[in-house]
């Protein structure tokens, strides 16, 4: 018996009908964003098959010489452009995610088993899985804990942090309306536990830090930051560490190589390529998700749907935190409701301060997709709309298909430019081995071709 009677024309026809479906949706998740096509392109490309390790370009070190050509591409754009934004002497690009970043870290910088680090409690926004992580690499965990969602009770931080004396604190917010304040967190362990280390978990605020919205963690005084690159920064899913710290960029190395192998070297190119891009636009974008998330808490409350910390501005972030439940509405029926109106949300339990579900949405991705002014006020409607169910599902998926004929703000081969016929290029080659082989310089041939048809 066949495990599946699915073919290949099945499959190329689902992911068709998807991308139709997603040119005209809008997710609001705030854990995910987009990136360019341009940015995507490696991942079709020879480079998604191959290993990279010589980082140092060591002649007598290419074991795996399948990436030789492209060395540059992860050692003179991805890792530079990290540092530059993220103001960082050194950076790891090889997590392949959050909690591969999240357990490198830990490995690295947690200490012998045995050994006892701390995080933020989740009732107070820390990460669901950080426990565990750390109790599977034998480690004891103590919690940070504050009187509120958004804050820390630093007095509690300073006994607890005297009493167990940890090799880590681990800020892992990732539930947040609001960041904590590392520098006083920092400036509290220096106090009591000089020796600790601090590594600030930034997977939701990433992009923020590096457009420059958010402050730089390393210039609140902490050893170590880093994260997931697809959520405020608009990049492929893998993660990275940064750090200006000599002895922590050793540990983290060492560590990595035993926990990492194949880091996934076309998205570290798609990193770089996205890292590109933000350098132009990030600041400009990280400003309208601040400014669009109040906004559109604003909006939400005037449409009658209760958004939390309304009380403090709504969030000073990306993420809001609705709760229908309050309005008769069970968040998993909102989040149905905006999903036949083309709009994708998280509705989930463990929002610090519901006591049930909520919905959790964010304004990343909507921004990213070049959404402004007047839209936030049509994209409020079309979700009040439709979780208040006063307008046919119908009509609203087309005012959301509208919003989604923004230009996004990455970069684009536009029609009939040499950057998009020599892009085009490649994926046809990619797909049909049978095809010319790719030129030496595409952007050249491609300028040669659209001349000779003036």
């Amino acid at each position: 018996m066949r495990s599946t009677d699915l073919t290949l024309d099945t499959v190329v026809r689902l992911l068709s009908e998807n991308e139709a479906s997603a040119r005209r949706t809008l997710s609001m998740v705030p854990s995910e964003t987009s990136m360019s096509g341009l940015a995507k392109l490696p991942m079709l490309l020879d480079p998604y098959h191959r290993y990279f390790f010589n980082e140092s370009d060591d002649p007598d070190r290419w074991h795996f010489r399948g990436a030789q050509r492209l060395r540059d591409l992860e050692m003179e754009l991805t890792v530079p452009l990290l540092k530059e934004l993220g103001k960082a002497s050194y950076a790891s690009v090889r997590p392949l995610s959050g909690l591969n970043g999240m357990t490198l870290v830990l490995g690295a910088l947690g200490g012998e088993p045995g050994s006892t680090v701390v995080t933020v409690a989740p009732e107070n926004g820390g990460h669901f899985a950080t426990p565990s992580v750390a109790a599977r690499l034998g480690l004891r965990v103590e919690y940070l804990r504050g009187a509120d969602p958004h804050s820390l009770d630093l007095r509690h931080a300073a006994q607890m942090l005297g009493r167990v004396r940890p090799s880590l604190v681990y800020v892992d917010q990732s539930h947040c309306l609001f960041p904590l304040d590392v520098k006083a967190l920092v400036d509290t362990v220096r106090a009591v536990s000089p020796e600790t280390l601090v590594h600030v978990d930034a997977s939701h605020w990433l992009g923020l830090v590096l457009g420059g919205a958010f402050a730089n963690p390393l210039d609140l005084g902490a050893d170590s930051f880093g994260g997931s690159t697809h959520k405020t920064f608009p990049g492929p899913q893998k993660a990275v560490v940064l750090t200006r710290d000599a002895e922590v960029e050793r540990r983290v190395r060492d560590a990595q190589d035993f926990l990492i192998s194949n880091h996934h070297f076309a998205a570290t190119i798609a990193l770089g390529v996205a890292l590109l891009e933000f350098r132009d636009f990030g600041p400009r974008y990280t400003r309208d998700v601040l400014a669009h998330t109040r906004r559109f808490g604003e909006l939400l409350t005037g449409h009658g749907i209760t958004v939390a910390a309304a009380d403090r501005g709504y969030s000073a972030g990306h993420q809001l935190w609705l709760d229908t439940e309050a309005d008769g509405i069970a968040p998993k029926d909102a989040a149905a409701r905006l999903s036949a109106a083309g709009i994708k949300v998280n509705f989930m339990a463990g929002l610090p301060g519901f006591t049930g579900q909520g919905v959790r949405i964010g304004l990343n991705e909507a921004t990213y997709q070049g959404l402004a002014g007047t839209d936030i006020d049509e994209l409020a409607d079309v979700f009040a709309s439709a979780v208040h169910g006063t307008a046919p599902a119908g009509t609203l998926a087309e005012r959301t298909a509208a919003l989604r004929r923004r230009t996004p703000l990455g970069a684009s081969a536009a029609t009939g430019t040499p950057l998009l016929r020599a892009a085009l290029d490649l994926c046809e080659g990619a797909l049909n081995p049978a095809s010319p082989v790719p030129a030496a310089d595409p952007i050249a041939s491609a300028h040669a071709v659209s001349g000779a048809g003036r």
